[in-house]
């Protein structure tokens, strides 16, 4: 079967690798432009694609036949090439809705608001009023049909859940943010349909205030496990989406590693490269080959604020993800913006050991004692906890440790 992607622009897309793991296709990526949309679905030389951005309502004047659900959602995210007849369908809302059910959330009479209008918008909107809450369109322009941001903030009081459906805060663009999630105080749940990054800023600032947050990518996958049952004409098997994500993610998450100085970061970080044959960068060794000093001399010569800087400097380069595994120093926890880049596309995973087996070394700017290193311990620890996606108890042997490790990021086989 010849299917691909079309879009523009397109950048980076997952879509290759979600179709090769579902169902072993040769999926290729078209960027056309708005301008070339009517010659390239006219040629029919496909036997399914799928649509992304901006395409996904323009290119329903062009179809043969428009499945019940896109039609009244309005837009389409896939189609089929049945013998020179197009068809047009949505997956976007079977996704979204599948990825909301498999969280275990409840959208029963609840406000739902939904930031944008565009295609993905009106897929958010019908999957909302199949689980029976209440859709309200979010927009810049606001309209009788959609509400502007002053007055979402205005009804912060009657929103339940949050959906982005715009491409606010998608790379490279990652420092944006389409809603200020402190400024809605009864949020129970935000939804960000933006996949690259895994966790955007606006899921980041939304953790941080307690609030639950499902990703673009989950839903990226479900939606193109539907697509893949419409491209092949067969129902596949379900598992393959739980397979799927863990796969891509062994693939191309980072795996950043936190805690204590002397807590095993480093050696960690050593032997699960070796066992993975993934890259490795020690923030801290980085940092002194760019400064072109050790880390005590930039302490000393132009004090924690410059080396602060250097190391959000750095976590910005390491942001996009691509299989590394990121040593960081000890305070890198100390600016949460560190963290929101490093967990941009990381797995963050805080390497635990207990106050009496950490050691204080004159190498150590700012733990160099044993009176050091427990004001450290009691400034951090809450620190590396309300970061972490999961922790790694190293109190034991360095093989137990790196088990753990291994099941935390999705591998479970050791080498003997």
């Amino acid at each position: 079967m010849k299917l691909g992607l079309i879009g523009d622009p397109l950048g980076h897309s997952w879509s290759p690798e979600i179709h090769a793991f579902l169902i072993g296709a040769d999926y290729q990526k078209w960027t056309v432009p708005k301008e070339e949309l009517q010659q390239f679905l006219e040629r029919r030389s496909f036997d399914g694609i799928n649509v992304t951005i901006p395409h996904k309502q323009a290119v329903m004047r062009y179809l043969d036949e428009i499945d019940e659900t896109a039609a009244r959602i309005g837009a389409v995210n896939c189609i089929l090439n049945r013998g020179g007849r197009l068809i047009g369908y949505n997956t976007d809302e079977i996704g979204l809705r599948e990825m909301i059910i498999h969280a275990g959330w409840s959208l029963e009479g609840a406000e739902c608001a939904i930031l944008g209008s565009g295609g993905a918008s009106h897929a958010a909107a019908a999957a909302v009023q199949k689980l029976g809450g209440r859709p309200m369109i979010v927009s810049r322009t606001p309209a009788a049909d959609r509400i502007s941001y002053e007055e979402l903030y205005a009804r912060q009081e009657q929103i339940s859940f949050l959906i982005n459906a715009t491409p606010c805060g998608m790379y490279p663009e990652i420092d944006k943010v389409p809603a200020d999630a402190s400024r809605l105080r009864h949020l129970q749940g935000i939804v960000d349909l933006v996949a690259n990054p895994l966790r955007t800023r606006l899921r980041f600032e939304a953790e941080q205030l307690g609030i639950p947050t499902l990703g673009g990518f989950e839903m990226l996958v479900r939606q193109a496990f539907a697509a893949d049952e419409l491209f092949t004409g067969r129902a596949l098997d379900p598992a393959r989406i739980d397979a799927c994500m863990r796969h891509l993610y062994q693939a191309r998450r980072n795996t950043v590693l936190i805690g204590m100085p002397s807590s095993g970061k480093s050696t960690l970080a050593a032997m699960l490269a070796e066992h993975t044959g993934r890259p490795l960068v020690e923030m801290d060794e980085e940092i002194e080959a760019r400064a072109g000093r050790p880390v005590p001399a930039i302490f000393a010569e132009s004090g924690e604020q410059e080396f602060r800087r250097l190391e959000t400097e750095l976590a910005r380069t390491l942001a996009e993800g691509c299989g590394r595994i990121i040593s960081c120093g000890g305070g890198i926890i100390k600016n949460p913006e560190n963290m929101r880049l490093l967990s941009a596309d990381g797995q963050v995973i805080w390497i635990r050991r207990p106050l009496a087996q950490l050691r204080g070394t004159p190498d150590r700017p700012l733990s160099q004692n044993r009176a050091q290193m427990e004001e450290l311990y009691r400034q951090r620890s809450p620190l590396y906890e309300r970061f972490a996606d999961a922790a790694v108890d190293n109190s034991g042997s360095l093989q137990d440790a790196l088990r753990q490790l291994l099941e935390a990021t999705g591998r479970e086989e050791i080498r003997r």
